[in-house]
């Protein structure tokens, strides 16, 4: 999807989402979690008869998510084949069933024609593409008269100093969350990018806890993400150091949800 570049990923030096899907082994991870899913898809007008696009949809969790809460067909595009696999899997060993389709594609260059989705949703994504605008009107090309279009996106309260920008890329090695925008940066740019209409919903960040990690990830999942927690040292002291560089900052992270309608 046009990822932006990073450093060589190891334990301590990876993106904080390279870090949390391949070291700590987490699915969902996307800000909000899918309590958040749940609020973009009722303010997209998720239900059984829209047929939905997941841009960037990773391992497939909230593509699944949806079409088991909804009753929707969901499609899933990735730019990363090993991803896509991985998905798959999950799908087939879903209640899903045949509803959701996945397959490898570039957000900035979908493999869809004009106004074949009623719904594209995605989460965390444009913070990791290049070309964000791009991104944007490729989301709206796809999705019907009348469709939404909606992301779920890190978003700072306020706008951040050098200072603290410097602090993310080199005391927790955060280096997509330079990426990020204020929730009127997110507005402007989706404006910007062809849509006449945004509905917004601010939130501060919420570390959820293991309850809210167990009700994303499941308890099988939960259960491995601790054991490395408790007995990976490296991982253990990097977590540590995310949640208290967050704890310590409140005033910068919040998360939006954005839906645009396409008239």
């Amino acid at each position: 999807m046009g990822e932006i570049e990073s450093c060589e990923c190891s334990i301590e030096k990876c993106d904080i989402f390279d870090f949390m899907a391949k070291y700590v082994g987490l699915s969902v991870l996307h800000p909000g979690g899918f309590k958040a899913t749940r609020k973009l898809a009722d303010a997209c007008q998720i239900n059984n008869q829209k047929r939905i696009l997941d841009i960037a949809c990773g391992k497939g969790t909230s593509a699944v998510f949806l079409a088991e809460k909804y009753g929707c067909r969901v499609e899933g595009v990735d730019i990363s084949e090993e991803l896509i696999k991985e998905a798959r899997v999950f799908a087939r060993k879903s209640t899903a069933g045949d509803t959701v389709s996945l397959q490898v594609g570039d957000a900035l260059n979908l493999p869809y024609s004009e106004s074949e989705f009623d719904v594209t949703v995605s989460q965390a994504m444009l913070v990791l593409v290049r070309d964000k605008s791009k991104a944007i009107q490729e989301a709206k090309r796809v999705i019907k008269p009348g469709g939404y279009a909606g992301w779920i996106e890190l978003s700072w309260k306020q706008q951040p100093t050098a200072g603290f920008l410097d602090a993310v890329s080199n005391e927790i090695c955060a280096y997509c969350m330079t990426n990020v925008l204020t929730f009127e940066g997110w507005e402007k740019l989706i404006i910007g990018s062809g849509f006449a209409d945004i509905k917004t919903f601010r939130y501060s960040m919420d570390l959820a806890g293991l309850k809210g990690m167990i009700r994303n990830e499941g308890f099988s999942n939960s259960v491995k993400v601790m054991s490395k927690y408790l007995f990976n040292a490296k991982v253990r002291r990097r977590m540590l150091s995310l949640r208290k560089f967050m704890n310590s900052n409140p005033q910068y992270f919040g998360y939006g949800i954005y839906v645009a309608k396409k008239l």
